[in-house]
């Protein structure tokens, strides 16, 4: 936000508890998620072929423990590497910053 840089995520590389996915369906939320996609929808851009209920769940405020860290691609593929070495087997590259849209998340 306020930047010029835009993000893109791969929606089929993010990791997702398969219980999460389990709940969601059902229509298990938590308050914060509806909260979140209030007031960040307007930032998030969802591809036709991202699923709703995924969609849904990227705005869960839990992450168990999640983490998101961004690196140049020149470093991308070491750092991922180094990641599954330590131990860190779910650890995958799910998108990329771009000039553009500005201020935007857009998931594919």
């Amino acid at each position: 936000e306020g930047q010029d840089l835009g993000i893109t995520l791969r929606a089929s590389e993010i990791p997702i508890l398969p219980e999460a996915l389990q709940f969601a369906s059902m229509g298990l939320f938590p308050a914060g998620a509806y909260n979140n996609k209030e007031f960040r929808s307007c930032m998030v851009d969802f591809g036709s072929e991202v699923d709703s209920i995924l969609a849904d769940l990227l705005f869960d405020p839990q992450t168990s423990g999640g983490l998101l860290i961004s690196v140049s691609s020149t470093h991308a593929e070491a750092l991922l590497e180094d990641l599954h070495s330590h131990g860190i087997k779910d650890a995958s590259m799910i998108g990329e910053v771009l000039p553009g849209p500005p201020g935007k998340i857009v998931v594919v």
